[in-house]
């Protein structure tokens, strides 16, 4: 079984957005999926981030 984590980063800088979702991953979670829009002036970049749990 898995644990899933769900985030939001959003900002004016999309690379610095990006890194800050990379380095903000929860200990032991791996990017499972990453998607990027554009509202309102600002990129919103949505994080799905998943590990095995070891129950």
């Amino acid at each position: 079984m898995s644990e899933k984590v769900w985030e939001v980063f959003h900002g004016t800088n999309l690379d610095r957005l990006v890194d800050w979702a990379h380095t903000e991953a929860p200990l032991g979670f791996q990017i499972e999926h990453v998607e990027v829009a554009f509202m309102h002036g600002e990129y919103v970049v949505t994080v799905i981030q998943s590990r095995e749990r070891s129950d």
